[in-house]
């Protein structure tokens, strides 16, 4: 440094300190009017010269001075402080340089010339220093360019997230930090920016890695003493997790519009299926609901063979029926969507078909515009009645809330074909009459034969749940029987004689509603050489190969001994259209002695024992009866008022 170096001085610094600073190191003081390269000012003194800008008009703090601070009338201000906690006070006075004096001169010229010469050096400021400390500690960008678009400044966190140093990024484009889909919207909004004053726009940061980060960025117009644009500076704010919060919000009003639109079709189908009267309207109407709704293309219900192991389509709706013809395989029993569904016994899916194996029913989905699948296994109280099968052109289909609502169809579907099955029971002018020999069967049977008494299946009664109400004849230990059963089979003694009593169970899903669940009904059961003999009747049209798998699988020992057709006789309940629940009460009464004479059980009695009132109870039966005297003699009508 080029010596002497010529200052001006503001406050009263001490004579030793100025002398020494003159004698050693070439820094003098100088008169006002003669030119100085910097200011010493004393902190005493700071408001005189903290108040004057060049034009000495009043300033109201540091953050309002110019930032070039070379044209002050005096040059650098370099505070002398009397103690360290001043110069904080000094920096917001204006100060550009501060020392903090220790009282010894020579200690103290040397600590101030050093100052000085990194003043004159053109070395940061303190007040640079802080600004630069300022902008490096925040997290967002901070950026100033000029309108040939030259980064001019920013921050570290440029630096720190980009991954480019502060070489690389001096020699680039600013919009070469934006990606390629981005980068035309990015500089619209510089130009407009910089045409009219301000504008924020998103863009996705590019690093040096080739990593994508979500940016929002709002860039404000710097302008020169005539008002035109000399650059742009601004902030840019990461908004990743702003933009991770709206997707998560959109995913989730998209699975509430799913699930709007999907409790709107299974409306719509319950509403089909009450109206329904055969398996075959149910199976038509399910598929051809599904297929009407825009988010479905297809859908079918099959039946499972156990023998070839194949499913074989039995209604179908929808853009697809050619898919059936395609997806037959090459007969080697490989499996399908389909039939893993049946053999699992749950729900499967298949999201990204176009990313399966290739298998001809995946090639003939894909081929056919489908982009994902889900089989649904009709199922209910262990009895599988097919499967559901439907096809949708949007990838990730049947997941999340879809995919319960799906399964919650399947055992609806399930129920409602159960329910047809045993209705065509009861209506059906034939009867498939099944006589088998088993080993022990659980329950009521195997009850009796432990206490050494005869049991004689007498009828059942559907329940609210669907479940029947069975009703046994005892002969024998009743009091017995009664207690060998199982805590989770609910009986009840409706009647008891001396030679034994009839009995109501609730509660055993073991054998006679294994029958029910596939339309039959239990007719006879008595104890033969230690097993049990056993005829029931199903509905006309019944897969008996289902009944005997579905009853080996409980029973592995049963053996079909004879397999009979029939007219419906008096053994088998009268085609009456009776309800469930007046069926219920009809044969509960009749199992009571309500109609024998005299009377067992009064009608109070009997509709304590099923939990309604007496007046309700009544109501019933009289109906009922009604109805059993018209299926007999036929209505008013028919007879003519004869009898």
């Amino acid at each position: 440094m080029d010596r002497p170096i010529h200052v001006a001085v503001r406050g009263a610094p001490s004579d030793a300190l100025l002398t020494t600073l003159d004698a050693e190191y070439g820094i003098a003081v100088v008169e006002d009017d003669d030119a100085v390269a910097c200011t010493l000012v004393t902190d005493d003194a700071l408001d005189d010269v903290g108040t004057r800008d060049d034009q000495g008009e009043a300033a109201t703090g540091a953050h309002e001075r110019p930032l070039d601070t070379t044209g002050h009338e005096r040059g650098p201000l370099v505070a002398l402080c009397s103690e360290p906690s001043g110069q904080a006070t000094a920096l917001t006075a204006g100060a550009d340089r501060c020392v903090t004096l220790a009282g010894d001169a020579a200690t103290d010229a040397a600590s101030v010339a050093a100052v000085v010469d990194r003043v004159l050096a053109d070395e940061p400021t303190e007040r640079d220093l802080l600004i630069r400390e300022s902008l490096d500690a925040l997290t967002d960008f901070f950026f100033l360019f000029d309108t040939e678009m030259r980064l001019l400044v920013w921050n570290d966190a440029v630096t720190a997230v980009t991954g480019y140093t502060d070489e690389e990024l001096d020699e680039m484009n600013p919009l070469n930090l934006i990606s390629e889909e981005d980068v035309v919207e990015v500089a619209t909004a510089v130009q407009r920016a910089i045409q009219q004053g301000s504008a924020t726009e998103e863009g996705d940061v590019l690093t040096k890695d080739g990593d994508r980060i979500p940016y929002e960025f709002t860039g404000t117009a710097l302008t020169d003493d005539d008002g035109e644009a000399i650059g742009v500076c601004g902030i840019g704010r990461n908004v990743s997790e702003r933009e991770q919060r709206e997707r998560t919000l959109e995913r989730q009003a998209e699975s509430l519009r799913t699930l709007n639109r999907i409790n709107e079709v299974i409306r719509n189908v319950n509403h089909d299926l009450v109206r329904a009267q055969t398996r075959e309207d149910i199976e038509h109407a399910v598929v051809e609901r599904l297929a009407d709704e825009s988010t479905y293309r297809f859908a079918w219900v099959g039946e499972y063979d156990a023998g070839s192991e194949r499913v074989t389509p039995c209604a179908w709706s929808g853009e697809g029926e050619a898919y059936l013809d395609a997806r037959e395989d090459d007969g080697s029993r490989r499996e399908t969507l389909a039939t893993k569904a049946i053999r699992d016994g749950s729900m499967q899916v298949a999201p990204h078909l176009a990313e399966r194996p290739s298998e001809p029913w995946v090639d003939a989905a894909v081929d056919n515009g489908f982009a994902a699948a889900t089989a649904v296994p009709l199922v209910y109280r262990g009895v599988t009645y097919g499967v559901l099968c439907v096809y949708s052109d949007r990838p990730d289909a049947f997941e999340g809330t879809e995919r319960a609502v799906f399964g919650e169809l399947g055992e609806t579907v399930a129920y409602a074909i159960g329910a047809a099955e045993r209705h065509r029971a009861l209506v059906a002018d034939t009867v498939v009459e099944l006589e088998l020999l088993v080993g022990e069967i659980d329950g009521i049977p195997s009850a009796a034969s432990a206490v050494d008494s005869t049991v004689t299946f007498r009828g059942a009664a559907p329940t609210d749940d669907g479940s029947p109400s069975q009703f046994y004849r005892i002969e024998g230990d009743l009091e017995g029987v009664v207690e060998t059963l199982p805590d989770d089979i609910d009986v009840s003694v409706v009647r008891d004689d001396e030679e034994g009593g009839v009995v109501r169970v609730e509660g055993d899903t073991s054998f006679s509603s294994l029958l029910a669940d596939y339309g039959g009904t239990m007719r006879r059961v008595h104890v033969e050489d230690g097993g049990f003999r056993l005829v029931a009747t199903f509905p006309q049209g019944t897969d008996v190969r289902n009944v005997l798998e579905a009853v080996r699988d409980r029973l592995p020992a049963a053996e079909l001994v004879a397999r009979r057709e029939r007219e419906r006789n008096e053994d088998d309940a009268p085609d009456v259209a009776l309800t469930d629940r007046q069926r219920t009460v009809l044969t509960t009464a009749f199992h009571l002695g309500f109609f024998d004479s005299p009377r067992v059980n009064t009608g109070g009695e009997v509709a304590e024992e099923l939990g309604i009132s007496t007046p309700t109870f009544h109501e019933h039966i009289r109906i009922a009866e009604r109805k059993l005297v018209e299926a007999f003699l036929g209505t008013p009508e028919d007879t003519n008022g004869r009898f």
